[in-house]
């Protein structure tokens, strides 16, 4: 043993100095002079003068290798009240526990230096033997009585004013200097953890064991402890190492660890399905959030933020092994963001996969709070680099990311053949908390909400079912049973919803998503001579905030954008969408300036594949664009002037249509049901536009480009706009039709008693089917609603594109078709029981209809299209269509529908006579598609076949395709056939002469 290990090694030290005895027994609480009657009087004190030979005079100084030799004696006793002269302070002088016992004795040392200067030499010298000894003890704990050192150093922790003085912090840090004096670095933190392993390990038994409620404020105070004091970076390295699970394990392991079960201390439960402890005597009438348990949770949240925040801060080391154990920890459970975990909780749950709903949204809130520098006003952000994503696994760790597989996340613009993604040199701090906390959000907060989202539908259904058997019968059983269901579904979603609109929590995610939203805005409208300076300097950073205005067209694509995940935007409109439908939207109102970063980021990215290539997430921008809508639904009404007062608030009219049209577009289509899910808040959106003029005015002003180029290499995004709009209106209503006939076929079965005698397997299955076709029709009906509605707006104020020749067959033949199936001798085959089931309301449908006739019947070419549906029109259906108005209550449109009515027969009838002239009109002369006579024939350079030229049009709006060999063709590549059109004008020419000598003959 050398002579750092010899717990002997003071008693070698050659040293003539001489300590005061006074001073020495006030310090130590020992003596080694004689036990008198007057001492006892006095304070508390051992007397060691039978276990220690002093051959110094009682009133003369202490050598050191004497006070060596008795301190060690001292820690050294086994039974100290043996010893013991009554006074003052006994509980002290007989202490046994070293540590405890030589931490009085440095704390009463450093009183003394400040009140008696002239004793500084002295206290210092004693302060040094204090040190030696406690290093020793930590070392050889087993040499020393009393209890272990873990115990003991909880009790000073404990039991120091407000739980961590000063004074302590000095003793710690001075005795892990001398422990790291006396032994080799690693050997040191070996012995460091020795000791405090075992503590922490009680602590984290302690956690365990404890809820939201119960959970004791001195843990935090014990644990910072550890953390508090950058003069002692070893403890906050025993604290992550301890917290550190085994290499390669799932996400649940994380749970398992002292930090882990501080994350998961939350209203929800600690494991995914339970138990749950909060909201278990929930009453239907019961209110269904709770203050008391937000303001314990903030306060939980707060205080683990300050501990990770202080690990963070207290040296580089620390700070990388705490990113390396956040990002670890996130790698391990990114399965929670796949959406079939989100649903299936249970088999998540027995396979213990993942962490849980509450432990992943405690590491979501510690990184919110710490990334509260990033947002308004510091808008530290603009320091994030946005080539973090693009580094490989082999530059990783020299490039400081620590988050794993990030170059695996799928980015805004795909990366082109043999392109490598730019990268910066070296990340700092700012954004590897930016995308971390961003990936955090997407596992914990995104996979919740779509979890609650899937509880409330469920919830919903089974509170319809309820109120249902209750009207009929309140004491049925299984009016009971549904209730008891009802009761035990409640107590989870409660907690959850209030787990997830916690106001602290709420507030910290609008402010970081504002300034990811004012990011995303920078890093895109960055110029091109910005941009190459970004990449001489190897930072792609934004750095400054410029508020760029946006552009009309996107000139410049910095390629920075193939490296930032989808994401950042997703999550964004997460959290919009989830604002707008659910309580946790009040918060929102309280941060308007914040609508102003969302609202200019939605418009940005929405309208333009140039910047997001998905064309799913630019539809759920739009989605999300909804949020700044009035809220229809009772209560205090959502406030937001952003559609009043933005500058940049009229390009939204553009962005928005290009979005609806990218969604169909080839290359970029999306499955049909998801269509129209997306286009569903489109429709919303533009129906509250048009109550405001400057919007309409945007409206027509597109109305008119599009005229003006109808024959475009690509078609204006108007005409584009309006034909998927037919598109639309005439596959939902001819779906919704075609259902309601099909429901109604089911129901006249079930109520004629044709199911009664089927095996109760065939039964369920149609029971099942009649369930399943009225979510079709009410799906159908609500969209077809909304696309008729928006015709109807949209030729209120704009009729000549309707009538264009391209548009105007497609138009009127639907409009004839839906109105004669709902005015017609058929309507009877589509009236079903209770139409509001469904969401059908035909009355209504005909008379939007009917205002679109009105709105298009000065339209000489649309009075003439409708008469020339071979279809659906004939000289009836407007006979059919005023009586329906008389009894849905539609009389003053009566005389409005006569006078179109009898303009499309007039028209009708001189159409008629024009084609009687034009019999037998030659084959080449007729379009092969439309057989009617060519006006404008052009070659498909393809297929060569001669066609109109807007019939090829309309036929390319839906599919830039030639129709007879689907080669790709565009309105510029037909040729037009001179030859052959000046043959049909001059056959036109005769023909009509010759009718018009006719008719003077007759007449």
């Amino acid at each position: 043993m050398g002579n750092a290990d010899n717990p002997f090694a003071a008693l070698l030290a050659d040293s003539k100095a001489s300590i005061n005895k006074e001073l020495i027994e006030d310090i130590f609480l020992f003596t080694l002079r004689p036990q008198t009657r007057e001492r006892s009087k006095e304070r508390a004190l051992l007397c060691l003068a039978d276990v220690i030979v002093n051959d110094s005079s009682p009133e003369t100084g202490m050598g050191e290798e004497l006070l060596s030799h008795a301190v060690f004696e001292r820690i050294m006793l086994g039974n100290t009240r043996e010893y013991l002269i009554p006074g003052s302070n006994e509980e002290d002088a007989v202490q046994m526990d070293t540590i405890v016992y030589l931490h009085r004795a440095y704390i009463a040392c450093e009183e003394f230096k400040q009140q008696r200067s002239n004793l500084a030499a002295d206290c210092d010298a004693i302060r040094t033997l204090i040190i030696t000894n406690v290093s020793t003890c930590m070392r050889q704990p087993d040499l020393f009585p009393g209890r272990t050192v873990c115990e003991q150093w909880r009790d000073i922790i404990n039991t120091s004013e407000d739980y961590c003085t000063r004074e302590t912090m000095d003793f710690l840090v001075e005795c892990i200097a001398k422990i790291y004096i006396d032994e080799e670095p690693l050997e040191a933190l070996g012995a460091l953890k020795a000791n405090f392993y075992p503590l922490l390990g009680k602590v984290q038994t302690e956690i365990s064991q404890a809820n939201l409620v119960t959970l004791k404020k001195k843990v935090f105070w014990l644990l910072n402890f550890f953390v508090k004091e950058k003069r002692t970076p070893q403890m906050g390295e025993i604290l992550i190492d301890f917290t550190t699970p085994n290499p390669n394990v799932n996400g649940a392991a994380y749970m398992d660890t002292l930090i882990g079960q501080l994350f998961s201390i939350s209203i929800l439960p600690k494991n995914q399905n339970g138990p749950y402890e909060f909201f278990g005597d929930f009453t239907l009438d019961s209110r269904h959030t709770d203050p008391a348990l937000w303001e314990c949770m903030a306060n939980h949240q707060n205080s683990l933020f300050m501990l990770i925040k202080q690990l963070l801060m207290q040296d580089a080391n620390n700070k990388q092994k705490m990113l390396e154990w956040l990002a670890k920890c996130l790698h391990a459970n990114v399965s929670r963001g796949h959406l079939w975990n989100n649903l299936n909780t249970g088999l998540d749950n027995l396979l213990k996969q993942n962490a849980s709903d509450a432990f992943m949204i405690g590491l979501t809130s510690a990184l919110l709070r710490l990334c509260t520098p990033l947002c308004e006003p510091v808008l530290k952000v603009l320091l994030v680099d946005p080539t973090y994503c693009g580094v490989i696994e082999e530059e990783r760790q020299k490039k400081s990311v620590s988050m794993l597989k990030a170059y695996e996340e799928t980015c805004l613009l795909p990366v082109e053949e043999n392109e490598k993604r730019l990268t910066a040199d070296k990340f700092n701090f700012v954004t590897e908390l930016f995308f971390l906390t961003h990936k955090a959000y997407e596992l914990s907060y995104k996979a919740s909400i779509e979890r609650f989202i899937h509880m409330t539908r469920e919830l919903h259904n089974m509170q319809s079912a309820y109120q249902d058997v209750i009207n009929t019968d309140p004491n049925n059983d299984f009016a009971k049973n549904l209730l008891r269901m009802l009761k035990e579904q409640m107590q989870p979603y409660l907690c959850l919803c209030n787990c997830l609109m916690e106001p602290e929590n709420d507030t910290a995610i609008l402010k970081f998503f504002e300034a990811s939203a004012i990011w995303l805005t920078e890093i895109s409208l960055i110029s091109a001579e910005d941009y190459a300076g970004c990449a001489n300097r190897s930072d792609f950073a934004p750095h400054t905030r410029n508020n760029i205005e946006l552009p009309e067209e996107i000139e410049f694509t910095p390629r920075t954008l193939c490296s930032v995940p989808e994401s950042i935007i997703d999550n964004i409109v997460t959290y919009l969408n989830f604002s707008r439908d659910f309580p946790s939207g009040q918060y929102i109102q309280m941060y308007p300036s914040s609508h102003e970063a969302f609202f200019k980021m939605i418009i940005l990215f929405m309208g333009s594949s140039k910047l997001v290539k998905n064309p799913h997430l630019r539809a759920k921008l739009a989605e999300a664009l909804e949020f700044f809508l009035p809220k229809r639904a009772t209560g205090a009404p959502f406030q937001t002037h952003i559609f009043d007062s933005h500058p940049e608030r009229l390009k939204v009219v553009p962005s928005l249509l290009n979005v609806f049209v990218s969604i169909e577009m080839t290359g970029q289509s999306v499955q049909f049901e998801q269509k129209f899910k997306y286009r569903r808040p489109m429709y919303a959106i533009m129906e509250f536009l048009w109550t405001k003029e400057e919007y309409v005015q945007c409206f027509r002003n597109l109305a008119v480009e599009a005229e003006s180029n109808m024959e475009a290499i690509e078609p204006p995004i108007f005409l584009r706009f309006i034909n998927l709009l037919i598109n639309d209106a005439i596959f939902l209503l001819d779906e919704s039709l075609e259902n309601l006939q099909q429901i109604r076929q089911l129901q006249e079965a079930q109520a004629n008693g044709e199911w009664d005698n089927l095996p109760e397997s065939e039964r369920q299955q149609h029971h099942s089917n009649l369930h399943q076709l009225g979510n079709y029709a009410r799906f159908d009906n609500i969209l077809g609603r909304d696309t008729i509605n928006l015709l109807k707006l949209l030729t209120t104020e704009i009729k000549s594109i309707f009538c264009h020749n391209s548009m105007v067959d497609r138009i009127t033949s639907m409009l004839n078709y839906f109105l004669l199936n709902l005015v017609g001798p058929q309507k009877e085959k589509f009236k079903v029981k209770d139409k509001k089931e469904f969401e059908f309301d035909p009355a209504n449908t005909v008379l939007e209809i009917c205002h679109i006739y009105i709105n298009l019947s000065s339209s000489d070419n649309f009075c003439l299209a409708v008469s020339q549906d071979g279809r659906s029109y004939s000289s009836q259906l407007f006979s059919y269509t005023e009586n329906i108005l008389i009894r849905i209550g539609g009389g003053q449109l009566i005389g409005e529908m006569a006078e179109f009515a009898e303009k499309v027969q007039k028209m009708e009838n001189q159409y008629k006579q024009e084609q009687e002239c034009l019999a037998e009109a030659p084959e080449e002369y007729l379009d092969p598609i439309m057989s009617t006579v060519m006006t404008d024939p052009v070659i498909l350079p393809s297929s060569k076949v001669t066609v109109d030229r807007s019939t090829i049009a309309r036929h390319l709006l839906s599919d830039q395709t030639d129709p007879f060999n689907r080669a790709p063709l565009t309105m510029d590549k037909v040729i037009p056939n001179e030859t052959l059109k000046n043959e049909i004008q001059i056959w036109l020419a005769e023909k009509r002469a010759a009718c018009s000598n006719e008719n003077l003959i007759k007449s």
